[in-house]
């Protein structure tokens, strides 16, 4: 093959491949300009700064969130509760020392009374033993009592009568944590999640940091009274409000009576009937609209009390503290009435939308592409409205947190009384290659992070498509590199016969 022949065919496997690299970057480029045609209802705002404008202004849309911005301290939880407006309906007078009141589907504080104040929990203790009893393990694990989970027990302690050597399921040892409030049921399942009980009290109070917690400082399991072992009613509002997002938990609290049979592990029956009044529809106290809920006490903190408690329109988590019996009861009654007569919720942000900052994204096939998100607010999002107070009476504020989430906040009289973040809402690119699912939302905290999930036939095309084209100009450039016979230009001799 000539000189001339051979720079063709380099010259086209170049072209080859240059062609190849053009259509991978149209593919990459189109996942990220496609935005589509969104009507901008709302003014976004800058990445720093804030807007604020009247709600009414809003359009006719529908929705809000839950609080993204959580106190960080005590005096945090203080301020807040202190932004309540004077226009709030007037909060009931409560016998319990301390008392917190939310509605948990917007984030917001109804009512607190020293919600951030130290003090001993008692066996509502218990709640963050069920979370992690619950998180770290599987129900059907058995769980082995020892002698210290036996016998460290104060006399006169509630339990269920385990001896040392006894044997449970999880799921076992939780109704009887969670029913009965059995103390060495407690001791066991934190034996058998940290080894020890002093391990699983660190584990306890690192995870209360993580949950939002203020102020809590945990040395046991059960609640058994400690000097040293206290929490406040803010914090035992953010345990349940992690308890119930577990649907075992909920399962399991909720439940007035359980009866573990006899079985493989345990030879003994042990009957357990829960120590919640609210629920059992034979007490004086029945409430039909709570859940479930966490009792506690110890002559030292008193009467204690923790529950979640939903209605059609409202969900709603009640703690009261340090009361004398049945006022716990009376007083969580109390609250929740008040809420259900003075408080009703809204999904007001429907069509509320606005852009982001352009964004580099990386494509699976490596080739980097910027794309300009329009962004709506979420239209699942919650905000709560006292009696008589409308839209019109509300401002709205968007602001940048520190995730670079974009999120609109209500408030009244400048409190807050629910929030959405803003969420990719962009358009499918043609190539079906990314499909965006930006919303991750907590209970009472909506965050967004953008989460690309792959096409995978579509990929895969793409793949063999680039292997195909590679293959192509590898042999185009062994062609070229193979040696040929070369010709024999010499005259040959004629002969004639």
């Amino acid at each position: 093959m000539d000189f001339k022949h051979r720079k063709a065919i380099k010259q086209a496997a170049a072209g080859a491949a240059a062609a190849l690299l053009i259509v991978l970057e149209g593919l990459s480029a189109d996942l990220s300009g496609i935005a589509g045609n969104f009507p901008e209802i709302a003014v976004a705002a800058e990445n720093t700064g804030t807007q604020t404008a009247s709600a009414a202004d809003a359009g006719s849309g529908e929705t809000a969130s839950a609080q993204t911005n959580l106190p960080a301290t005590k005096a945090d939880v203080d301020a807040l509760i202190g932004q309540i407006p004077e226009n709030w309906p007037e909060t009931p007078e409560l016998a319990s020392q301390t008392a917190i009141l939310v509605e948990i589907s917007s984030g917001t504080i109804l009512m607190g009374k020293d919600a951030a104040r130290s003090m001993y929990p008692a066996s509502t203790t218990k709640l963050m033993t069920a979370y992690l009893a619950l998180t770290k393990c599987r129900l059907n694990e058995i769980v082995d009592y020892s002698r210290t989970a036996i016998t460290s027990l104060t006399p006169g302690s509630s339990h269920i009568g385990l001896k040392t050597g006894d044997r449970l399921t999880v799921e076992q040892s939780l109704y009887g944590l969670l029913l009965p409030s059995a103390n060495d049921a407690a001791n066991g399942l934190a034996e058998h999640v940290s080894g020890s009980i002093a391990a699983f009290a660190q584990l306890m109070n690192q995870t209360a940091v993580t949950l939002g917690c203020v102020n809590t400082n945990f040395v046991n399991a059960n609640g058994l009274h400690d000097p040293a072992h206290t929490t406040c009613a803010y914090d035992l509002y953010r345990m349940m409000l992690a308890d119930i997002g577990l649907p075992d938990f909920v399962r399991i609290a909720s439940s007035t009576a359980y009866v573990k049979e006899p079985d493989d592990i345990n030879a003994n029956q042990i009957p357990m009937q829960t120590t919640n009044q609210l629920i059992r529809k034979d007490s004086d106290y029945y409430n039909p609209i709570v859940v479930c809920s966490k009792t506690g006490w110890t002559e030292e903190a008193g009467r204690c009390l923790v529950t979640y408690a939903k209605t059609d329109d409202l969900e709603l988590i009640a703690v009261v503290m340090d009361s004398e019996a049945p006022q716990q009861y009376t007083d969580t009654n109390t609250l929740l009435s008040w809420a259900v007569d003075n408080f009703h919720t809204e999904t007001p942000t429907a069509g509320i939308s606005g852009s982001a900052d352009p964004q580099t994204i990386a494509t699976p096939l490596g080739i980097p592409a910027s794309r300009t998100v329009l962004t709506r607010a979420d239209a699942s999002a919650k905000i709560v409205l006292p009696a008589g107070v409308s839209d019109a009476d509300l401002t709205r504020t968007i602001s940048t947190d520190a995730e670079g989430t974009r999120v609109l906040t209500y408030r009244y009289e400048n409190y807050p009384i629910g929030s959405a973040a803003f969420i990719d809402s962009s358009g499918a690119n043609p190539y079906g290659l990314y499909a965006e699912d930006s919303v991750s939302a907590l209970t009472d905290q909506v965050r967004t992070g953008s989460l690309t999930v792959i096409n995978v036939r579509l990929l895969a095309a793409a793949i063999l498509l680039a292997a195909a084209a590679v293959l192509l100009i590898v042999l185009l450039i062994r062609a070229v590199r193979s040696p040929h016979k070369p010709q024999d230009h010499r005259y040959h001799r004629m002969h004639f016969f």
